[in-house]
């Protein structure tokens, strides 16, 4: 798995591209590239964009829970974008799809 980060809109909104499979044994690295994103001074939107994951597992709906409620505790959207079908599926059958990709509120 790999997380690449890009800034947009004066650095308000952080997106992180996630390739690969997100399991036990990456989502380590995930996990601390979303803290990272959503603890950053300034952030209000953190997107995850999902498209090129093949694979993720329990280990990784967790971390991405755990950055949506980090979010919210912090007053920063967290969404993903993109889930492929593999993907989408463990998400609807967690009930976190819903939750993961609603559009950020608007200003």
């Amino acid at each position: 798995m790999n997380v690449t980060i890009e800034t947009r809109g004066e650095a308000t909104t952080v997106c992180l591209t996630v390739t690969g499979e997100i399991d036990m044994a990456t989502v380590d690295g995930l996990a601390r590239a979303l803290r990272e994103a959503i603890s950053h001074a300034g952030v209000t939107e953190v997107v995850a964009d999902l498209s090129a994951v093949t694979f993720c597992d329990s280990s990784g709906v967790a971390a991405l829970d755990r950055a949506y409620a980090e979010g919210m505790r912090r007053g920063t959207v967290f969404r993903i974008t993109h889930p492929q079908p593999p993907v989408r599926r463990v998400l609807e059958l967690t009930g976190m799809l819903e939750t993961l990709t609603r559009p950020a509120p608007s200003a």
